[in-house]
């Protein structure tokens, strides 16, 4: 597993950077429905695709365990950027439109907990949209 912390000063330079980021946001953005509100970006590293999960009444908060992602992804969130881990998430249950889990869940020896947890987190109706 890579570390994280380290990778951040290069991490947007080596995963196809803004043409990418835009591409998946784009896709992404396209299965979030109209009427959400609130959406979690999982694992949301640097933010820069993150970022782009906006549109008018549609605001992201991106969440990360590693401390150097954060730092990237702060300045780009306007601060809507949170330490924490994907399977233990510090939100309440049923208080997110829509999470996000974009280039993550095949790093994972075991993927559940993630899924579990953005499960505890979606409203009732809420969706869940994983790359």
């Amino acid at each position: 597993m890579l570390d994280y912390d380290k990778e951040a000063a290069v991490y947007d330079a080596t995963r196809g950077g803004i043409p990418r980021a835009r591409s998946a946001a784009e896709a992404v953005l396209g299965l979030v429905p109209p009427t959400a509100r609130t959406l979690l970006d999982l694992a949301c590293g640097t933010g820069l695709v993150t970022m782009r999960l906006t549109r008018p009444g549609l605001r992201p908060v991106g969440i990360d365990l590693a401390p150097g992602m954060l730092r990237a992804a702060a300045p780009r969130l306007d601060g809507a950027a949170v330490r924490g881990d994907s399977r233990q998430l510090p939100f309440r249950s049923a208080s997110v439109d829509v999470v996000t889990v974009i280039w993550l869940l095949h790093l994972l020896p075991d993927a559940r907990p993630v899924i579990a947890e953005a499960a505890r987190v979606l409203r009732p109706g809420g969706v869940l949209v994983t790359t």
